[in-house]
């Protein structure tokens, strides 16, 4: 009788222990599972740090492979440069200088050169006005030798042509609706002149037939201030999508 009684206990006892078994089992299951998820999902954070530091690798080396390609255009042009002011100065050697033959000449070219000044985009204002007015002191100065006279005058003539290439930009005041403001301009070459306020919140561009500022959509601030920064050396080379202003009849017969 007690034989039968232990088996049958037993036979109840299987079950119960059957059962813990498989709910540890599953537990274990899920705790795996569980820390495999972790575990991917970890991998995945660092697959994507991994992607963005990679993009941000590529990146860096274009940007250097763009600024070594603009260094190099501009060690070109300073050769170039160079060279010209070289050839004057060996042209200004064997010219036989007669104050009677260029005087006459070298006071038509300042005064070609300041209505030239007159009739530009309004940059370096103060610069160039002073540069005029120099050499007009220097012309009038019988103490100042003719080669002297000359050379000053080719000078300003070789920075004028200088100011017609690449990117160009200054912190100026100007006088808007009024008032005075202080402004970071762009400009390109002789081609366009912009503006954007320090804030960020005004761009134009000079209007050379109306002879004054014209405002510009809030589209192109982005832009504005990106050639700002390749102007002052601190971004990359890149191609500038920026309106420009329409030729001009004589421009056009041109």
């Amino acid at each position: 009788m007690r034989r039968g009684l232990s088996i049958v206990l037993a036979l109840a006892v299987m079950p119960v222990l059957a059962q813990d078994r498989l709910d540890q089992a599953i537990d274990t299951s899920e705790r795996t599972t569980h820390d495999a998820s972790r575990s991917q999902s970890r991998i995945d954070r660092l697959d994507d740090e991994t992607r963005r530091k990679l993009e941000a690798y590529r990146q860096a080396i274009w940007e250097r492979q763009q600024l070594d390609v603009y260094g190099e255009q501009l060690a070109e042009l300073q050769r170039i440069q160079q060279q010209d002011v070289e050839r004057l100065r060996e042209e200004l050697a064997e010219v036989p200088l007669s104050e009677d033959d260029l005087m006459p000449l070298m006071l038509r070219m300042v005064d070609a050169l300041e209505r030239f000044v007159a009739a530009d985009l309004p940059f370096l204002a103060n610069e160039r006005e002073q540069r005029l007015t120099s050499l007009k002191q220097a012309l009038g100065d019988a103490e100042t030798a003719v080669s002297e006279k000359y050379r000053r005058v080719v000078e300003a003539y070789q920075i004028e042509l200088d100011y017609g290439r690449g990117l160009a930009s200054e912190r100026t005041e100007l006088e808007l609706g009024g008032r005075r403001v202080v402004v970071d301009t762009l400009r390109l070459g002789r081609v366009a002149l912009y503006f954007l306020s320090l804030d960020g919140g005004t761009a134009a561009m000079w209007d050379d037939i109306a002879g004054e500022w014209t405002e510009l959509p809030a589209t192109h601030r982005s832009m504005i201030r990106q050639g700002i920064r390749i102007a002052r050396e601190v971004a990359a080379p890149e191609l500038l999508r920026l309106p420009v202003p329409a030729p001009t009849e004589a421009e056009e017969r041109s």
